[in-house]
């Protein structure tokens, strides 16, 4: 069997047996979810690299205290992560900054589809719509936010976000659905708000007659 083959419970096995070089490929099977999950309460890029950073290097300095009789791997690295983000947001001296998100969606229509095979010219676009989700995940509560960044950025099913939570299927359950329902009026505000601070009137063009632009 592959070092890639492995379950993540061998691979800490051979990590705290002296292959260091395992937990490399923990760390590649983890990063993007880690990433995701720590950029849905982290608004700045160079912030969320560092806190991912962190949660590895805490993930590997603690590795012998790992337990899997007392849950998996991937929960208890989320678990660190949850601590890094906490710590990081308490010391804080401001909140994250938000953005107005421009249309009524749910989280599944608002997420987007950031493959160039989707849009190859619309990057920036997918990119902008991207940082607004996290900004209007960012002022959820904690729980929440994590609940709806494990099932909508790393998409792993309920059960398994209730194992890496540590909480009920049912409560699980509960805090997408009013995480979305949440998310949704806070689209549906802003975007009464934006639509208020439009100007009243169009503006003259040069040389076009003004009836033409009120057509």
């Amino acid at each position: 069997m592959t070092i890639e083959g492995r379950t993540d419970e061998e691979l800490v096995k051979l990590v705290l047996g002296g292959d260091r070089d395992c937990f490399a490929v923990l760390v590649d099977r983890y990063k993007r979810g880690i990433t995701n999950f720590i950029g849905a309460a982290v608004r700045g890029p160079a912030d969320v690299a560092d806190l991912s950073q962190e949660t590895f290097l805490r993930a590997y300095a603690h590795l012998g205290t790992f337990n899997p009789s007392l849950g998996r791997f991937s929960t208890w690295i989320y678990h660190i992560a949850r601590n890094v983000v906490r710590t990081f947001l308490g010391k804080s001296l401001r909140r994250p900054q938000t953005q107005e998100l421009g249309d009524e969606r749910t989280l599944e229509s608002a997420l987007p589809d950031l493959s160039r095979e989707a849009d190859p010219s619309g990057g920036i676009l997918r990119i902008e719509a991207e940082a607004e989700v996290r900004a209007a995940l960012a002022e959820l509560p904690e729980r929440t936010r994590a609940v709806l960044a494990l099932r909508y950025y790393d998409n792993l099913e309920y059960q398994a976000i209730a194992e890496t939570m540590g909480l009920s299927l049912g409560n699980v359950k509960t805090l997408i659905h009013r995480g979305k329902l949440a998310l949704a009026q806070r689209i549906r505000d802003r975007e009464a708000r934006s639509i208020e601070t439009l100007p009243a009137r169009r503006p003259s063009l040069p040389g076009v007659p003004h009836a033409l632009l009120v057509i």
